[in-house]
């Protein structure tokens, strides 16, 4: 199937999973995942009308941002070093993955007079072997966050742990919505929760999702890593 016909029937998902979960059409946004894909993939996905596009790479996003004549938001949802954030302030929209202080601090030395809008990254499932905040300590440092200037703390992300079924990783899903729900409760601007991707995003959406992170449902297998 074309790119086209994949976005079309990943839309439908999502909008039947949005009204599944009793939740209003227009409060989940897709994300495509543009990484390793070719300019042409996203252009011709943006001609579709897709807005939101997903990069791992700092410099991939740069190099595509500079190609990509369409009027596209772009996110990075990958691992961020503080030597990289240079590549994306006034190109990204929103950085997903901001799990610690003095990247979020770099952020916003950056971005001048505009401030870049980020998310603060979970470490769910508590996985050793995983970067992002542990839930214990999220709220106090999502609290941190609210006073860097330069930055706008929009809301948490998460990559639960790998699963067997969909599923199996709702109680992940409910974990991040119950913590944004405990920080907006005392005064936190949590309203964004980036959780799912193309194997389980309909299960996110029951659980709270508002960005979901789909790539191979739309561009098919990623290919190997080449220059934009």
């Amino acid at each position: 199937m074309s790119i086209v016909d994949n976005l079309q029937r990943v839309r439908e998902t999502l909008r039947e999973a949005t009204l599944a979960a009793g939740r209003p059409l227009g409060s989940v946004r897709l994300v495509a995942v543009s990484k390793f894909q070719p300019v042409a993939a996203i252009v011709e996905a943006a001609a579709a009308g897709q807005v939101d596009f997903g990069e791992n790479y700092a410099q991939e996003l740069r190099d595509k941002a500079e190609l990509v004549a369409t009027p596209i938001r772009w996110h990075f949802i990958g691992a961020l070093q503080r030597n990289k954030v240079k590549y994306l302030v006034g190109r990204a929209w929103l950085v997903h993955d901001v799990d610690n202080l003095a990247l979020a601090e770099e952020i916003g030395k950056r971005s001048g007079g505009s401030p870049t809008g980020i998310l603060l990254g979970v470490n769910i499932g508590e996985e050793p072997q995983k970067s992002g905040v542990l839930p214990a300590n999220a709220l106090d440092l999502a609290e941190a966050m609210t006073r860097i200037p330069g930055v706008e703390l929009r809301g948490l992300m998460c990559i639960p742990p790998a699963v067997d079924t969909p599923e199996a990783a709702a109680p992940y899903f409910d974990a991040l919505a119950d913590l944004a729900e405990r920080g907006r409760a005392s005064g936190l601007p949590l309203h964004e929760l980036s959780m799912g991707m193309s194997h389980d995003y309909g299960v996110a959406i029951r659980h709270g999702a508002t960005l979901v992170r789909v790539g191979t449902a739309i561009f098919g297998a990623r290919p190997p890593r080449t220059a934009p």
